[in-house]
C-alpha cells in the first residue's frame, strides 16, 4: 500500500511534543514523505473554562482552526473539534448511547471538518482514548481507508465504564490491524473478547525508548540540586499515603512527584506541610531526560492494587529509568519487574525499605535488552506494517 496521508486520532496535542507513542509515529511519517493529520481529540467546549496543558481556551481554540508544521519532508496539521462531550460522572445519568453522542456532538459539521482536514487519508490510526467513537462515521466517510487501533493502555480494564468497554470492542472488530504493545493487553484482550483470536486482526509491537537521551549529560535541575532524591514521573496517579509515610519517615530524603493529573485539594495543602515532599504539575517531555539521569532513585508508586485490573507491562517510564542506570523502586505494579532486576513492593514498609537500599546504590545493570526497543526500530516495523494493509 503506498500511503500519501495518514491521520492519527490521539489524546495529545503535537506541541506537547511527547518522547514516545503517536509523536514518534507520526514524526516517522513525516520524515517518510507521508502528509501527516494529528486528530488531538476528544477536545470539551468546557476545556475552555480549564486551564490544563490540553484542556485551555487558548489551545482548543488554535486547533480548531488547525496548527500546520513542516517536518522532514511533510508537513503535519494538529487540528481538533470540539464537542459537547460531557464529565464521565454524568454516565449515572445518561445512556452509553446518549454519551457517545454528545460526545460526537459539535456546532462544527464533521463532514465539514472531515472534508477540510481527513479527505485522502490512507490509513487511520486511532490511540486508546475516547477518539475510538469516531470509528464507525470515518469507515461510512472513508469506506476505502485502513483502520488501525494501536492501544497503549487498553480501556476495557477489570472495572471500567460498560460505556469503554463497548466502544473498544468495537473498534477492536472494525480494525484492519489491532496493534497491541505487550503481552498483558493481548491476554486482557484474549480474556475479555471470547472470540478473540478468530474475530480480532492483531500483532504485537512494544512500547519504545531513546536510549541515548538517557545516557547523555545534563544540567541538574533546581530541585533534584538537594540530596537523596526520589523521583517519580508520569501520568498515572500515585498513592500519596504512601508518600506522606515515607516522607515522615526519612525526613533526609526528599520525595518528588511530577505528574500532570492533579490531586486534590486537600492532598496538595498536605503536601505543603512536608519540607522534603514536592508535587510539580508538570515539566515539558524534552525535560524528562534530565530529571530521570539527575535524581537518585527512581520510583514508580502506583495506587495500591493498580497493576491487578491495569495490564501495563513493563512501560516506558522503565525503560527510561534503566538506560539511564538509575536504582528503581516501584509499588503495585507488575511482578514482570522483578526479573529485570527493578525493586517491586506490594506494601508501605517494604517499599519505604527498599526506598533507603536503593538512595545507597549509584548505578544499576538491568537484565533487560533495551536495544529491541529503540523507537527507530519500533516506528520502522510501525510502518511497515500499515504499508503492508
Amino acid at each position: 500500500m503506498n500511503i500519501k496521508k495518514i491521520t492519527f486520532l490521539t489524546g495529545h496535542n503535537w506541541i506537547s511534543n511527547r518522547l514516545g507513542g503517536f509523536h514518534k509515529f507520526a514524526q516517522a511519517a513525516c520524515e517518510a514523505g507521508i502528509e501527516t493529520v494529528f486528530f488531538s481529540f476528544p477536545r470539551p467546549y468546557y476545556g475552555y473554562f480549564m486551564k490544563q496543558e490540553l484542556f485551555n481556551k487558548k489551545s482548543i481554540k488554535q486547533l480548531q482552526k488547525g496548527i500546520t508544521y513542516n517536518i522532514g519532508a511533510a508537513q503535519l496539521h494538529n487540528v481538533t473539534l470540539a464537542t459537547l462531550k460531557l464529565p464521565n460522572s454524568v454516565n449515572k445519568l445518561l445512556s452509553d448511547n446518549m454519551m457517545n453522542s454528545f460526545e460526537r456532538f459539535s456546532f462544527t459539521s464533521f463532514r465539514s471538518f472531515a472534508k477540510k482536514w481527513l479527505d485522502g487519508t490512507d490509513v487511520f490510526v486511532f490511540e486508546s482514548c475516547d477518539g475510538m467513537i469516531y470509528v464507525d462515521k470515518i469507515k461510512q466517510i472513508y469506506p476505502n481507508a485502513k483502520i488501525v487501533y494501536r492501544p497503549s493502555d487498553p480501556m476495557m480494564f477489570d472495572g471500567a465504564l460498560e460505556r469503554y468497554v463497548k466502544n473498544e470492542k468495537n473498534i477492536m472488530k472494525k480494525a484492519d490491524l489491532n496493534i497491541i504493545v505487550n503481552q498483558e493487553g493481548l491476554d486482557l484482550y484474549s480474556r475479555k473478547i471470547p472470540d478473540f483470536e478468530t474475530s480480532i486482526k492483531y500483532v504485537l509491537l512494544s512500547n519504545g525508548v531513546d536510549i541515548e537521551s538517557y545516557e547523555k549529560t545534563y544540567e541538574c535541575p533546581d530541585l533534584l540540586k538537594k540530596e537523596n532524591t526520589i523521583l517519580y514521573v508520569g501520568a498515572w496517579e500515585v498513592e500519596w499515603t504512601l508518600l506522606f509515610k515515607a516522607a515522615e519517615q526519612n525526613k533526609a530524603f526528599n520525595y518528588i512527584v511530577v505528574c500532570p493529573n492533579y490531586p486534590s485539594e486537600d492532598i496538595q495543602h498536605k503536601i505543603k506541610t512536608y519540607s522534603n515532599l514536592f508535587y510539580i504539575p508538570g515539566i515539558r517531555p524534552s525535560e524528562v531526560p534530565a530529571w530521570i539521569t539527575n535524581c537518585s532513585v527512581v520510583m514508580v508508586p502506583y495506587v495500591t492494587d493498580f497493576y491487578k485490573n491495569r495490564p501495563l507491562g513493563i512501560t516506558a517510564k522503565y525503560y527510561q529509568a534503566m538506560a539511564a542506570h538509575k536504582p528503581i523502586v516501584a509499588y503495585c505494579d507488575t511482578p514482570k519487574l522483578k526479573e529485570t532486576g527493578v525493586v517491586v513492593t506490594y506494601t508501605y514498609d517494604d517499599f519505604i525499605t527498599g526506598i533507603q537500599k536503593a538512595v545507597q546504590k549509584k548505578h544499576v545493570n538491568y537484565s533487560f535488552d533495551l536495544s529491541e526497543r529503540k523507537w527507530n526500530n519500533i516506528t520502522n516495523e510501525f510502518l511497515k506494517l500499515i504499508s503492508g494493509l
